[in-house]
């Protein structure tokens, strides 16, 4: 995001130390982490927050589009009364079973 490197991040802690002084150092770095830490935590609410609606916005236009789907009488076959004929598992037929019995 920032492009800082090492030696711009030194000479602001040199110019930090000359102004504030040692003693009053640290606080300052802590006190300036936890503000970073805060506006940090508040960025990713507000991105969750973004993302989270634009998913329920997407999905509230997905409802309203049912255009785009497959007619789904087609695809139950809810208008169909008839059911549909399934392939007979038992292949031997009356007259196959008389055979065996005969021993034909």
């Amino acid at each position: 995001m920032f492009d800082i490197g090492f030696w711009e991040l030194l000479l602001i802690a040199v110019v930090a130390l000359v102004v504030v002084g040692p003693e009053k150092l640290p606080r300052l770095v802590r006190v300036c982490g936890l503000w970073i830490g805060r506006a940090n935590a508040s960025l990713q609410a507000v991105k969750n927050d973004i993302a989270k609606e634009l998913r329920a916005e997407e999905i509230k236009q997905a409802f309203k589009k049912p255009d785009d789907l497959p007619d789904l009488n087609e695809i139950i076959d809810i208008d169909d009364p008839e059911p549909r004929e399934k392939p007979a598992e038992n292949t031997n037929k009356p007259q196959d079973n008389q055979q065996a019995k005969d021993g034909k």
